[in-house]
């Protein structure tokens, strides 16, 4: 199987460039748990690269040529113990991380002794820095040991296990409902099944889950998987296959929109885990020659349902790249125009054309971009690329055209 990083389906064909992470990230020690901030500048993982004997959190920053800068400790989220499973949100402005500082669960072992479980913690971003990472409520944290979070929306999908038994992890998910969160359960098979499965983490729109699991009819011990979501049920669950997949362990798969590329760790025969990367060649980016040549560029190809605001699945390729122009330039703002076609009343047509540039703006805050960088209008049919009602005519007039600001 080859994976379609635009899409981040099966659905068209790529050719994936695999290889080690570039630049000093990896070592003779384990470096796991990748995880990138929205405008896939800055990496954060863990390691246990320094001299205290614990795990901790590192980030390095993006170079200009696209390698990865020597990596430094993140003080404020690092403890005297182990700091591990990093995960930011897609709007950068949450971490969660796994610990077994002070405070987190004791737990009895069977001989007696007390041994600390790793329990989740969240950390929030001011504009400056991480706040103190603070614990997850008990329903989350247990005598059991809890790994990889991983959060889109009012979800939590993390891995638990028994202290000191691996072999026996599995996903479960959590959800925040009325400003508390749900006692968790576990993901129903096929995505838990008798073997252990780890770390598992969802695509941007939450239709795909990816995760780890030593399942028999693999490639090697760990590999990695995808199934699709469709309610409440996982189904298509399909192997990653090569290049992602070896003869050896691999695990912890991430996808980072702006680079179209996948992260994900392997365990070298006699070595610990590495950071790895997966991505396309890179391509020529229209959107971004054309929004830096005219400050503005005009799309025909962001479809929404008949007389209606809401957006089209096949809509998600052109807005994709204008979310990726968007995370690359940090510093833009962006006006969203829509635009009607000739027929139906102009009143209606008004509001529909706000409305529909209003759900292109859900779309793109959806994966990721400040709102506040965003306003929206809607012209209907007062500004018409041709004059007509036919079909041809009315499909190039409704577009959603997008306009950079000045600062």
């Amino acid at each position: 199987m080859v994976l379609s990083i635009s899409s981040q389906s099966a659905a068209k064909e790529e050719t994936l460039l695999v290889a080690p992470i570039q630049g000093p990230i990896n070592t003779e020690f384990q470096e796991f748990g990748p995880t990138m901030t929205p405008d896939a500048k800055t990496l954060y993982f863990y390691s246990k690269r320094s001299n205290r004997g614990y795990t901790e959190i590192f980030k390095s920053d993006r170079k200009k040529d696209g390698t990865w800068d020597f990596p430094e400790e993140v003080s404020e989220l690092n403890s005297p113990f182990d700091d591990q499973s990093p995960f930011i949100s897609r709007d950068g402005k949450t971490l969660l991380l796994s610990s077994n500082r002070d405070g987190s669960v004791e737990v009895v072992l069977p001989d007696g002794k007390v041994g600390i479980s790793r329990d989740l913690y969240v950390s929030n971003w001011d504009g400056k820095k991480w706040s103190v990472p603070a614990a997850l409520p008990p329903v989350i944290n247990t005598e059991e040991i809890e790994e990889n979070p991983h959060l889109l929306g009012d979800t939590l999908l993390f891995t638990r296990y028994p202290f000191g038994k691996p072999n026996l992890a599995k996903v479960y998910y959590s959800q925040f409902i009325k400003n508390e969160w749900t006692k968790p359960k576990l993901l129903p098979s096929p995505i838990n099944d008798n073997h252990a499965t780890i770390a598992a983490a969802f695509n941007d729109d939450g239709k795909i889950i990816f995760f780890a699991s030593n399942r028999p009819g693999g490639f090697g011990g760990f590999d990695l998987y995808m199934a699709t979501i469709e309610g409440e049920s996982f189904t298509n669950v399909e192997n990653l296959g090569a290049p992602i997949n070896s003869t050896e362990d691999e695990a912890y798969i991430v996808f980072q929109q702006v680079k179209k590329t996948f992260l994900f760790c392997r365990r070298v025969e006699g070595k610990s885990f590495d950071i790895y990367s997966a991505s396309v060649p890179k391509q020529e980016n229209i959107v971004q020659k054309k929004l830096e040549e005219t400050k503005k560029i005009s799309l025909d190809s962001v479809y929404f349902e008949r007389a209606s605001s809401i957006l089209k699945p096949e809509s998600s390729g052109p807005l994709d790249s204008i979310v990726d122009y968007l995370h690359e330039n940090s510093d833009k703002k962006m006006k969203i125009i829509g635009h009607t076609d000739l027929t139906g009343t102009f009143d209606d047509n008004m509001i529909l054309s706000k409305e529909r540039a209003e759900s292109v703006k859900q779309y793109l805050v959806s994966k990721g971009v400040d709102p506040n960088r965003l306003v929206t209008e809607g012209k209907g049919p007062t500004q018409p690329m041709v004059q007509g009602t036919d079909e041809a005519s009315s499909k190039k007039n409704r577009r959603t055209e997008f306009v950079l600001l000045n600062p």
